[in-house]
């Protein structure tokens, strides 16, 4: 009965099905444990999610709309793929928790570049750690290779380098007079997703 009014009060996400189709169609020991990746999606109130090809080398993108992972993903392993993916929904649950709003503040000029780059940098780190966390879930269950170790790509990156990402999306921004979270969200899905 929980599970039927949970579905009636909370859409499903979009896309959800054919996603998991073309994972399970490259690795079909997911259909192990498909309902796994789709209760995580889906419990992040992740409104759609989808792989596309990418303009530039990200593997993934979240926004407070959606997630986009990188066609290329799917030439990694199984376990970095689930990482990959993991990472970019732990996003909606900051989306979810903060608010769109606060989670593009560092691209609106309100708040330092400092303050901009570390909460960037603050907010990639959890998604890595989070991440981990439900992958080694998974591990534990068996159902992925326990001898993958799940990266910490953003405790590498300097912040400095952080910093001149906000400011070339912050220019963009400008040059295009977007401000709102919306039109935010609306130019980085237009700009990194190639259509073809």
């Amino acid at each position: 009965m929980r599970h039927i009014i949970k579905k009636i009060l909370k859409e499903e996400t979009q896309n959800i099905d054919s996603f998991i189709d073309t994972i399970e169609n490259k690795y079909p020991e997911v259909s192990e444990f498909k309902d796994v990746l789709i209760s995580f999606i889906e419990e992040s109130y992740c409104q759609k999610i989808e792989f596309a090809n990418f303009k530039y080398g990200a593997l993934g993108l979240a926004l407070h709309n959606g997630v986009l992972i990188n066609n290329s993903a799917l030439n990694n392993s199984l376990p970095m793929l689930i990482f990959i993916i993991f990472h970019e929904i732990a996003h909606q649950y900051q989306f979810k928790k903060y608010g769109a709003d606060e989670m593009y503040r560092c691209y609106s000029g309100e708040v330092t570049i400092d303050d901009a780059a570390d909460f960037m940098r603050n907010t990639e780190i959890v998604a890595d750690k989070y991440a981990a966390l439900k992958l080694r879930q998974l591990m534990k269950s068996g159902y992925i290779d326990s001898s993958f170790v799940p990266p910490q790509m953003y405790k590498k990156v300097p912040v400095g380098q952080i910093k001149q990402m906000i400011e070339q999306f912050k220019h963009q921004f400008r040059m295009n007079n977007v401000n709102s979270s919306e039109e935010i969200s609306s130019f980085m899905y237009n700009m990194i997703k190639r259509e073809f």
